[in-house]
């Protein structure tokens, strides 16, 4: 099309919009409809803003005028567009001849998800199954249909390999097939299917079934941890790396202990933490690792406040040891005042002493 036959269609879209706004008669108004719907949809693209809020204001004003029929047709059309009004999609989704929502709901990709959750909430089972077909469905919308819907949606959903499930959503499909060998065989077929899942259908289902769900576990928890391990040692390396890249610049006084400290512990990585304070102190990382993570909490603080942490800082890294490895010997959490009463030169003259015990101790055993 040329330029100027574009520039003309346009022109005749905005002309149809207003005569349409203004057009009494019953069939000229679906005509003209029809006409608007068809130029739009060719231009949708190229419309200008201007274009685009006078075909929703006229559109959504005349949906409720005219039949089913041409709601339907209008709303076939609609939804093959990669994207128009929310309002406009949503009027059509919600209404409440199916076939004229059908369409909305099961192909528009454009269709946002506070949209698709009301239609959930709202609609008949006949809007329910039309969501459990679609293409790609969100944990928020399919734990809904699971919860409204009737057997026919359900299994439609279970099906569905492009609906995601909460852990609370799965459950509830599981709690629904019970007693229905289709529903479960369904929900056994599925991909990725959760170990949790898979713990919780295994005693409702029959032994073929649960025969099958075992090897899909088995192949499931084979490439599960060989993923996660593959993935914690690509992390691990990352935060080695890290960690030197720390502790170098604390050496060359680029970065101070505290913050160094407190970016680690705030990322929840206690070895690499208790690593940066054994750089500062000279100590052994597996023997400060012990002392701060698997000792008492009082030689956990004495070490932290020999590298003069701040309290904020100490006590993130106290709270994510308890986090970590399952320590609470005391009764309380210590305090700030618990830590300060340690003397920070005091603190320091300990662990040199304990660098001193340690050598002696490593010279006795190479002797013997």
């Amino acid at each position: 099309m040329s330029n100027q036959a574009k520039e003309n269609s346009r022109a005749t879209l905005v002309a149809d919009l207003v005569s349409l706004a203004q057009e009494p008669t019953s069939e000229k108004r679906v005509e003209l409809l029809r006409r608007i719907t068809d130029a739009y949809i060719d231009q949708a693209d190229k419309c200008t803003a201007a274009e685009r809020y006078l075909f929703n204001e006229v559109v959504s004003a005349l949906v409720d005028k005219v039949s089913s029929a041409v709601r339907a047709n209008t709303s076939a059309k609609l939804a093959r567009l990669p994207v128009f009004s929310s309002e406009l999609a949503g009027k059509l989704a919600k209404d409440a001849d199916i076939d004229v929502a059908r369409p909305i709901i099961r192909d528009y990709k454009g269709l946002p998800e506070h949209i698709l959750v009301d239609v959930a909430k709202t609609g008949s089972q006949a809007h329910l199954s039309a969501l459990a077909g679609r293409p790609a469905l969100t944990p928020p919308v399919s734990d809904v249909v699971v919860a409204r819907g009737d057997d026919k949606t359900v299994k439609i959903l279970a099906a569905n390999r492009g609906a995601q499930f909460s852990d609370f959503g799965m459950q509830s499909l599981i709690d629904k097939s019970e007693g229905d060998a289709d529903l479960q065989a369904l929900i056994v077929a599925r991909e990725g299917l959760p170990l949790t899942a898979i713990a919780r259908l295994l005693p409702l289902i029959s032994d073929e079934l649960a025969s099958r769900l075992r090897e899909v576990s088995v192949r499931i928890d084979d490439v599960a941890i060989e993923k996660h391990l593959g993935d914690w040692v690509i992390e691990r390396q990352h935060n080695v790396h890290r960690t030197d890249a720390y502790i170098k610049s604390i050496r060359n006084g680029d970065l101070n202990p505290d913050d160094v400290v407190r970016e680690v512990v705030a990322t929840g990585r206690l070895f690499d933490a208790t690593t940066v304070v054994a750089s500062v102190l000279e100590l052994d990382r597996f023997f400060t690792f012990n002392t701060i993570a698997t000792g008492k909490v009082q030689s956990a603080l004495l070490l932290l406040r020999a590298v003069e942490l701040s309290w904020p800082v100490a006590e993130a890294f106290i709270n994510l040891r308890i986090a970590k490895a399952g320590i609470l010997e005391y009764e309380a959490p210590p305090t700030r005042e618990d830590y300060f009463c340690i003397d920070v030169g005091a603190a320091q003259r300990v662990v040199r002493f304990m660098k001193v015990r340690r050598t002696a101790a490593a010279v006795d055993k190479a002797a013997s």
